[in-house]
């Protein structure tokens, strides 16, 4: 059957079953046709489109649905530069009012193309379902964005790290859902989003932090727990973001005790605040706690230990040499580094049904690795491969083909107009030693 039939059958079908299979068969046809099939006048992505935005026929909705979770499972991560763009409205099709089968069958496609999102593309979608998660009037689609964004942590750890002072206190708020389904995801999103956190000494309270977040009267008891624990580890933002709003809580409670404690888990973990910059987020809640605790407490050794907490923020406020922030290049110049790259490969071209769309999200994810200063070569094979061998001419376009693009695509954007700019820039010093290989 061409693939104007299986369209045909997908968008007659009656039944859930009917559906099921339409999909199923249309992703086959994409896959052992290659991923031009998805776009053109006649492309697989014109039926996706129409059947998950017919806001009239909910088993149209329903096998779109189908569709999206078939074609994810089918092409893996050669789906995802034609899909992520198209989440949202599943995502949103997940709190349907009309049907249940097409709720259920939403939720179930968002999820598989979590399976095959790679780093990049969870990037770029982020803020669509942050929004959806705190915005929607749709309890389901909050639930699922949650969802969603509770698997980043196995996708992309160091991009949560980064985004942990929005995401706690966001999914904070969501724990205070007036749903239950809603607090629960939250709850569990927030834990999950914890695990990125690269500091043990904070690890092992993260529980009763999160708890103590939806529990007030656990307050107190978390405080003593954390301030009779010696931090070694280096902290940074993420690590902050979950401690700092358990130590605005405290502050707040009446016990001096409580405060007192604050005030000490404040002092020890801002002497090991290597960049300035991992604080400054949180100054406007700490510092004015601590000021006013210093000057208002009656007791004057939890005042003494206020003014010695408010006085080491202060001085990383005063202290220079924070890092400057990685800012990922224009993405025409890391465009014009892909070009390059594809230009020294025979027969790869980025022209064409399904390669222009490929190219852009290879561009694009690119950009986006340039901005993880720890990257490997090895993780960028892992990003990009899947969407290279889009790119590249049939009998050479293995998964070792792809990668040995990505490797040279790594290189490419190492320096020059297509690198990041700030963040750690490392100097090597020549060593006695090696002088003699020169």
């Amino acid at each position: 059957m061409s693939n104007v039939e299986l369209c045909k059958a997908l968008t007659g079908a009656t039944s859930t079953e009917e559906l099921k299979a339409a999909a199923d068969n249309l992703a086959v046809f994409v896959k052992e046709n290659g991923v031009a099939a998805l776009e053109g006048s006649d492309g697989v992505l014109k039926t996706l489109d129409a059947t998950l935005g017919d806001s009239k026929n909910a088993v149209a909705r329903e096998g779109g649905a189908f569709l999206f979770a078939a074609l994810s499972k089918k092409l893996k991560g050669a789906a995802v530069p034609f899909l992520v763009s198209r989440l949202a409205v599943v995502v949103e099709n997940a709190g349907d009012k009309k049907s249940a089968e097409c709720r259920k069958a939403s939720s179930k496609g968002a999820k598989a193309f979590l399976k095959v999102m790679n780093a990049p593309a969870a990037a770029q979608v982020y803020d669509m379902l942050m929004q959806q998660a705190q915005e929607s009037t749709k309890w389901q689609v909050k639930v699922l964005a949650l969802e969603l964004l509770a698997g980043y942590v196995e996708i992309a750890p160091e991009f949560v790290a980064r985004k942990m002072v929005v995401v706690v206190p966001a999914f904070s708020d969501l724990m205070w859902d007036s749903k239950k389904q809603v607090k629960e995801a939250a709850a569990k999103a927030l834990t999950e989003a914890c695990k990125c956190i690269n500091n043990n000494d904070v690890q092992p309270f993260v529980p009763a932090l999160v708890s103590a977040i939806s529990n007030p009267s656990e307050v107190e008891e978390c405080v003593h727990t954390l301030a009779a624990t010696t931090f070694v580890q280096t902290v940074d933002a993420s690590a902050l973001a979950i401690t700092v709003p358990l130590l605005e809580r405290g502050f707040r409670e009446k016990s001096t005790a409580t405060k007192r404690k604050c005030a000490v888990i404040t002092e020890n973990l801002a002497k090991l605040v290597d960049n300035p910059a991992n604080v400054a987020p949180f100054m406007p809640v700490l510092e004015p706690a601590l000021a006013k605790a210093s000057a208002e407490v009656a007791d004057p050794e939890c005042r003494s230990r206020c003014a010695a907490a408010h006085s080491a923020l202060q001085d990383i406020a005063k202290r220079g040499g924070a890092l400057k922030a990685v800012e990922a290049a224009p993405l025409e110049k890391v465009e014009d580094a892909v070009k390059q790259v594809l230009a020294k490969v025979s027969g790869a071209s980025a022209e064409g049904p399904g390669k222009e769309t490929s190219f852009k999200f290879v561009a694009s994810s690119a950009r986006y690795m340039t901005t993880l200063q720890d990257s490997t070569t090895d993780d960028w094979k892992e990003e990009l491969f899947a969407s290279i061998k889009a790119l590249l001419p049939a009998g050479a376009n293995k998964k070792s083909d792809a990668e040995e693009v990505a490797k040279q695509i790594h290189q490419a954007c190492l320096s020059g107009e297509a690198a990041a700019t700030g963040g750690v820039q490392e100097e090597f010093e020549e060593d006695e030693d090696d002088k003699h290989l020169d």
